[in-house]
């Protein structure tokens, strides 16, 4: 038997075209009921009332849909998944024709033109009188019949109108999506790029058809100065590639910044910290650099060992991207189609065996890409170097308000993240593992940044030795707490100031902190908007840190949470940060209500998955290697970061420490939390005076004998930070008892 010849793409793609351009004219000029109007005559017209009848509207998707696959035809072979394609098709026709018979059934289509050009039915109805009712078959007769008038098991007795709707748009956007392979996230993404650069040039348009006359000014001399004096960038070692199908790509090949490098000294300012200087670069310690000189090959020969481990278990994948770390190295791996995902994942000990790498984790897929990540121990760990990331976030031109350095990712990466975009933080993992080491970063990164009068910084420190060589700094609030019964009255100052904060800015009405201190000072007009309070010109940011929040939950855990809570909740918009840190995270330290309002996480080597779960939500943290390598949720994302911590040593730190204090001494606002005692509340900064609306509010309860916040709030005119703080007030004077229920009872009756 001789085989048929196929026959020629080109003949198959003109017959195509033919036959899509027909149909096209056939339902165009389709009347209903007049077989001679029709441009291809009688057969035109039964052609086009077949399909109207079928199909509806939708035959016109047909007509173009066939067009388009004559025209593939012509201009290219045929694809192999042909046939499945034709199915994807048939569903999204489906959804399209559901969809179009509910518009139809809705009644806001009522045009003779719609009624003539497709096929309508036409009967009377007796009810509440006797009229003609017009049937729409937009998406055709036979879908309309399933839809409406099928007995019982109809469409719309079972789903209802919005639940058809919901499930045929879901049912039609899937096929959509199979059909043209589009992605849903980068597409919008390329849409709101595309619109930011349409922006861009009508800004540029309108910029330039009212141009103004700018005035030079002259560049001042301490400029040209540090800038002559700045040393050259150095210059980073160029590694020559060998020609191999991989692509390898280590984090010692990461671009330099672009940008004009910054000068490390610090301009001159006015007011009380005109001569502060920051701490200059070169008292930083440059981290050491291992020599690789085989490293690619090394990587290679990994890459080859992982495609032979996944070939024994019948998955013929492939190693494209190898990105070498400092600690981690990522190969990211390409399965054929038709592989499940699941199917690496479970892998992990055996590809870590024939790896012989202590522990590997497994991102499957990639976010973003079409790949499995496959992640293990460095063959050369590296140190991630504080020096280093601090020159080249000086050298980029954007200025973080609280700049905090975590590491670097196995792609070479910065990870700098702004504190006031975070806006808290908890810092989880076991002794050894690096959060000491974090802890001190983030200090460091706050000192070397900004000046004493720009962000201040209240630390607490149960074990008295890790945070203790900061206690006379300048930009402390207080001394380091070591006590549970000073951390607990620091975080009622933190309530009481974030309190007078808010009403600084309601009175100024002014939204937030950045608001607050670009404001344009006006004394007179704020004097009588502050009715006595005093309103300083600007505003710094507030970061507290609490080191090892396990031992203080321990000790008073229902004093420390609520004031933790409100915080967390309230104080972004004031400038108020904070930062916990706990070796032990289980769900009596990290409760709900705490981890709820602490959208950050940085979670570095825990003991088990259950503690993983309860940092992060997922598992991951317990399959890291210590001592740095950490795990980073960013804000309002639910992708984790891989990176290495940065390092900095002890007498790097003393450095630091001793340069400032020679310019400065400390600047406490609160002589002591520790030596307060227990249960005594302290007001702002040097202010022991009661509230201006004491009296009134003293007068107010005992004249009416009702004592509560909310009706302090109505009475009083104010917000809810205020009438809390009076009752506190007037709770320690002997005003009013404790909290019973939503009431107080109130001690002193009227006279």
């Amino acid at each position: 038997m001789e085989k048929k010849k196929p026959i020629h793409p080109d003949i198959k793609g003109l017959l195509t075209l033919t036959v899509s351009f027909l149909l096209l004219l056939c339902l165009l000029s389709f009347v209903h009921g007049a077989p001679k109007e029709n441009w291809i005559g009688v057969v035109g017209y039964g052609i086009g009332f077949t399909f109207l009848y079928l199909f509806g509207l939708c035959s016109y998707v047909i007509a173009i849909y066939v067009g388009w696959r004559g025209w593939k035809l012509l201009t290219r072979p045929p694809a192999p998944r042909s046939r499945l394609k034709i199915l994807y098709f048939a569903i999204a026709l489906l959804s399209l024709a559901i969809l179009l018979n509910v518009y139809a059934e809705s009644g806001y289509l009522a045009s003779p033109f719609i009624e003539t050009h497709t096929y309508s039915e036409i009967y009377l109805s007796s009810y509440p009188f006797p009229h003609k009712v017009v049937r729409f078959n937009l998406g055709g007769a036979p879908l309309y019949y399933l839809y409406r008038d099928l007995q019982t098991f109809n469409l719309q007795h079972l789903l209802s109108n919005l639940g058809v709707v919901i499930t045929f748009s879901i049912t039609g956007l899937m096929s959509l999506i199979l059909i043209t392979n589009i992605r849903v996230i980068p597409l919008m993404e390329q849409c709101a790029q595309l619109l930011k650069l349409v922006g861009k040039f009508l800004r540029s348009v309108a910029k330039d058809l009212t141009p103004k006359r700018r005035r030079v000014k002259p560049i001042p001399q301490e400029i040209i100065q540090s800038s002559i004096s700045a040393p050259p960038p150095q210059a980073r070692p160029m590694a020559v590639e060998e020609p191999s199908d991989l692509k390898i790509s280590t984090h010692l090949e990461k671009p330099a910044a672009s940008g004009l490098s910054r000068s490390p000294s610090t301009p001159s300012y006015k007011g009380a910290y005109k001569r502060f200087r920051l701490p200059p670069l070169s008292l930083l310690t440059v981290a050491k650099k291992l020599d690789q000189p085989t490293l690619k090959r090394e990587l290679k020969n990994q890459a080859t060992t992982l495609e032979g481990t996944l070939l024994s278990f019948g998955i013929e994948a492939k190693v494209g991207q190898i990105n070498c770390g400092p600690t981690i190295t990522s190969f990211e791996v390409h399965p054929p189609i038709g592989v499940k995902v699941q199917k690496i994942k479970v892998l992990e000990n055996d590809i870590a065996l024939n790896l012989q790498a202590k522990s590997i984790r497994i991102i499957a897929p990639i976010p973003g890409k079409a790949c499995v990540g496959v992640e293990i121990p460095s063959l050369y760990p590296q140190e991630v170097g504080f020096k280093e990331m601090l020159s080249d976030y000086q050298k980029k031109g954007d200025k973080l308000h609280i700049p905090i350095l975590l590491g670097q990712t196995v792609t070479g990466e910065n990870v700098v993240c702004d504190l006031t975009k975070m806006p808290h933080c908890i810092i989880a993992g076991a002794t050894g593992s690096g959060k000491s080491v974090c802890i001190n970063s983030i200090v460091m990164s706050i000192l070397m940044t900004a000046r004493p009068d720009e962000i201040r910084l209240l630390l607490v420190d149960p074990k008295k030795v890790e945070l203790s060589g900061y206690t006379n700094l300048p930009h402390m609030i207080a001394p380091i707490i070591t006590e549970a019964h000073g951390a607990y009255a620091a975080l009622n100052w933190l309530v009481k100031e974030m309190g007078e904060r808010y009403e600084m800015l309601k009175r100024l009405k002014l939204r937030n902190i950045h608001a607050f201190n670009q404001r344009k000072i006006r004394p007179e007009r704020e004097a009588e908007l502050g009715l006595g309070m005093e309103i300083p010109k600007k505003m710094p940011y507030i970061v507290a840190i609490i080191d090892e929040f396990a031992d203080l939950m321990m000790a008073s855990s229902s004093d420390l949470e609520t004031p933790i809570a409100r915080i967390a909740q309230m104080a972004r918009a004031v400038g108020i940060h904070l930062i916990l840190a706990t070796q032990r995270p289980s769900r009596e330290v990290i409760t709900g209500l705490i981890k709820a309002n602490f959208p950050s996480r940085i979670a570095f080597k825990v003991a088990s998955r259950v503690n993983s779960q309860i940092i992060l939500d997922e598992n991951g943290a317990e399959t890291l290697l210590g001592q740095g390598d950490l795990l980073f949720l960013p804000p309002g994302s639910s992708q984790l970061i891989r990176a290495q911590g940065v390092f900095i040593r002890d007498e790097d730190i003393n450095r630091i420490i001793t340069h400032i204090e020679n310019q400065m001494g400390p600047q406490y606002l609160i002589k002591s939390f520790d030596q307060m005692a227990p249960g005594e509340s302290h007001g702002s900064a040097g202010d022991d005076a009661k509230d201006d609306l004491y009296s009134e509010a003293y007068l107010i309860i005992i004249q009416t004998g009702t004592a509560s916040t909310t009706f302090l709030q109505r009475k009083l005119k104010i917000g809810y930070a205020r009438a809390a703080s009076l009752m506190d007030e007037l709770e320690s004077n002997g005003v009013i008892g404790t909290l019973d229920g939503s009431r107080r009872r109130v001690l002193i009756k009227k006279e």
